[in-house]
């Protein structure tokens, strides 16, 4: 079972990278999927998980590239930090709403905005 997560973090944090989106979105779904996890432990674990998986993407990012640096810093801490005051607060929100709303409902949740963030993409990317 530890391989079927070291395998998620890593697709999780290849996206997370490559992208720049937050690996919870595969993350939730993949330990539902395949580790057979509650939906409110896999949310809980992704939480967890996207710390040190951000702070690699920070560090990259910051220094210009990978391994090596190549170009200016492509943060914006101004910008990073309103957005992370934002997500502190909508995340306390969403962790205290997430004990009182069932599995099911969480699970339909993550799939309706995954389907709606997809479509959009591919619609007007």
């Amino acid at each position: 079972m530890a391989r079927v997560y070291a395998f998620i973090g890593v697709i999780a944090g290849l996206l997370s990278g490559l992208l720049g989106v937050g690996g919870g979105f595969l993350m939730v779904p993949l330990q539902v999927m395949l580790a057979r996890t509650r939906q409110v432990e896999a949310t809980a674990n992704s939480l967890t998980a996207i710390v040190p998986i951000s702070i690699a993407g920070i560090l990259i990012y910051y220094f210009g590239g990978f391994l090596g640096g190549r170009g200016a810093p492509q943060v914006d801490f101004r910008f990073a930090l309103l957005l992370a005051a934002g997500g502190v607060f909508g995340a306390f929100v969403g962790a205290r709403l997430t004990s009182r709303v069932p599995d099911i409902w969480l699970a339909r949740g993550v799939a309706v905005v995954l389907g709606v963030v997809g479509v959009k993409q591919v619609l007007f990317p």
